[in-house]
């Protein structure tokens, strides 16, 4: 006879506590706890993994079935005896049978997860078993050397002085330029060797770790990027001293954390960009995890705008059910967003989950169409089903959460520098990097103030709009030989130039213009967020080597970079007939339309589908240069273009 879960009380969760292990199984008593007693226990993050020949744990006295990952994960942590007390397991904490209790508990308990992980009193994280247990056992000592320079850059940087003596506090981004300027790949065979060699073979194990599925997962956004204090101890021309993270990383019998994570992702990147050394195999590696180490971040440094802004960075990651895509983070959105929007596994299909993201930001005051800018017209019909086989099929303008796109909507908002005073220098100072909470405010402002009118009718999204204009020529920037479309790109952009006779209908010169439009004229901050408007790529300046750069001039190519790879990413250049400059989704084609739409901050291209009726395809975002700022608005005023009510279907 298995296993029967009881019913759960409000505000209850299930902890499992280790039983010595009389025989070769792994043996668990479940009990009840309120979260609202404040219940010591380890949380378990890691990837489920394929489905087929569960292994048996005992709970409570009955067999339990379990996947291999979860079985491996438990063997280990219990032969380390990491756990003391209680641990908290998402896939047997929470009933899992897909009846109506089942579906109803987990609705319930997806409520409690931003609770369930911040009360906890450790986070383990299980990569997995390791590929290769030698490579493994030498890729954590490297990892501990990555962060003992990191923390040896700062003491660098903070010498001591008197007391009275004022200084700046220093950045992250100038830490992090510091510390890869100090790393030198070509010459520090501790960094990188030739293959074969011990430090070649801890890079093959840090790779493995990696490429560990759990990276890829939607559920460990949430789990494993709780905000913590930074406790790192910074002494004056002494050291520093490492803060104790609660988040643990496991791969096999060997643990690392979060700060040495970082820095060794930072030492990679430096061997990629370090001319003349062979290190091919680690492009890509760790994609996924930077990814989730950017969230980590943002969400630390409490600078995740929006929950779109959050939905945004989960759209790469793979789940079981695509509702989960908005459910999964809802622990980190707002209270409004938690309060409109409740997981219901029982009744809503994907599109309604979907959908009620939209409502959301439709019941909002002020810019409601801000969503329009995470929807991209895909060739093909737009389908998505449940685990349970429920298809749905999302109109234009409703964002497919659940497709991984590599493009960024235009960001809406600037997080204005914050003005850092100089301070007495102080022996022991716990404060860490400056505060990163500036002044935020609207980047674009196409429309101006123009009253949004937006609602839903069945399946079509009604706004109302103003027509610009017509695309008319397109700049390819993606493509299998991305050199020809390029050096064709070139030749296209000189005769835009000279049908306009080299100057843009601002005043620019037409060269500056195309610079702007290909950043969407936005300068980035260290922490890859839009900070301010006026910036022109400077191919010359990108391709100068990193040995002829300064600090600051290091730091303002990363951020320039950054820039160009969030603007350029799956869109094209544009040129409309009346002339402006464009950057636009890559699946548009020439005759789309260029629309400014109340409610929104960017500009949007939609492909006619009835002229007649008004009917229109949403295809996404687009910048258009000298048009972001209020000239449609004074175009307005002078009654030169109307506007009209449309549909989106």
């Amino acid at each position: 006879m298995g296993f029967h879960y009881q019913p759960l009380k409000p505000n209850e969760i299930r902890l499992l506590k280790p039983l010595s292990r009389s025989s070769n199984a792994l043996s668990f008593e479940i009990v009840h706890v309120s979260l609202l007693s404040k219940p010591r226990y380890t949380a378990l993050s890691y990837a489920w993994g394929p489905p087929g020949g569960p292994l048996k744990i005992l709970l409570n006295g009955h067999d339990f079935p379990i996947r291999q990952n979860l079985y491996n994960a438990l063997q280990q942590i219990q032969s380390s005896k990491l756990v003391d007390r209680y641990l908290w397991v998402d896939a047997i904490c929470i009933n899992q049978v897909e009846d109506d209790d089942g579906w109803n508990e987990s609705s319930g308990q997806i409520t409690l997860m931003k609770e369930i992980y911040e009360q906890a009193a450790k986070i383990l994280v299980w990569l997995g078993k390791p590929v290769n247990e030698a490579n493994n056992r030498l890729a954590f000592p490297l990892m501990k050397h990555f962060e003992k320079r990191f923390r040896q850059v700062i003491t660098k940087g903070r010498p001591y002085r008197p007391w009275w003596w004022r200084r700046k506090p220093r950045t992250a981004g100038e830490l992090t330029a510091d510390f890869v300027l100090n790393v030198s790949p070509a010459q520090d065979k501790t960094v990188f060797d030739v293959p074969g060699s011990q430090t070649y073979k801890a890079w093959l194990g840090i790779i493995s770790l990696w490429q560990s599925t759990w990276w890829t997962r939607t559920w460990v956004f949430q789990e494993s990027t709780i905000p913590e204090p930074h406790t790192t101890l910074y002494m004056a021309g002494v050291g520093t001293l490492p803060f104790p993270s609660k988040v643990r990383f496991l791969c096999g019998d060997q643990e690392t954390s979060w700060p040495e994570l970082n820095a060794t992702s930072l030492v990679a990147s430096n061997i990629l960009s370090t001319p003349g050394i062979d290190a091919h195999f680690l492009i890509g590696a760790k994609r996924s995890a930077d990814k989730l180490k950017a969230f980590r971040s943002q969400r630390v440094y409490l600078v995740l705008a929006s929950f779109l802004d959050i939905l945004q960075m989960l759209r790469h990651t793979e789940c079981l059910d695509p509702r989960d895509k908005v459910y999964a983070p809802l622990c980190l959105a707002p209270d409004d967003v938690r309060r409109y929007i409740r997981p219901d596994y029982a009744s809503k299909t994907v599109s309604d989950v979907y959908t009620d993201v939209v409502r959301y930001y439709l019941a909002q005051p002020g810019h409601d169409l801000d969503f329009l800018g995470h929807a991209l017209y895909q060739e093909g019909e737009q389908a998505v089903e449940t685990p349970q086989g429920v298809k749905s099929v999302l109109p234009s303008w409703v964002p497919n959460f659940s497709a991984s796109l590599e493009t960024s909507p235009i960001p809406k908002i600037l997080h204005v520098p914050e003005i850092i005073e100089e301070r007495r220098f102080v022996f022991l100072d716990k404060s860490g990097i400056p505060s990163s909470n500036g002044a935020l405010i609207a980047a674009y402002n196409p429309l101006g103030n123009a009253p949004s009118r937006s609602f839903i009718e069945d399946n079509t999204l009604c706004v109302s709009g103003v027509y610009i204009d017509l695309l008319q020529d397109i700049i390819k920037n993606t493509g299998p030989n991305l050199e020809a479309i390029r050096a064709a790109g070139r030749e296209q952009g000189r005769k835009w130039a000279i049908d306009s006779k080299h100057t843009y209908f601002t005043g620019e010169r037409y060269a500056d213009a195309i610079n702007a439009t290909v950043l969407l004229d936005l300068v980035y901050d260290d922490l890859e967020r839009p900070s301010e408007r006026g910036n022109k790529l400077d191919s010359a300046f990108l391709r100068r080597p990193r040995a002829e750069l300064s600090l600051t001039e290091y730091r303002y190519q990363l951020n320039m970079r950054t820039a160009q790879l969030k603007a350029s990413a799956s869109r094209d250049l544009g040129l409309s007939q009346k002339g402006y400059l464009l950057m636009m989704p890559n699946t548009s084609v020439v005759g789309d339309m260029i629309w400014a739409l109340a409610g929104g901050q960017a500009l949007y291209i939609l492909r006619p589908i009835n002229r007649e009726m008004n009917q229109y395809r949403f295809i996404g975002e687009c910048y258009a240069h000298g048009l972001m700022d209020g000239e449609i608005v004074r175009r307005l005023n002078l009654r030169e273009i109307t506007m009209e009510d449309i549909s989106l279907i």
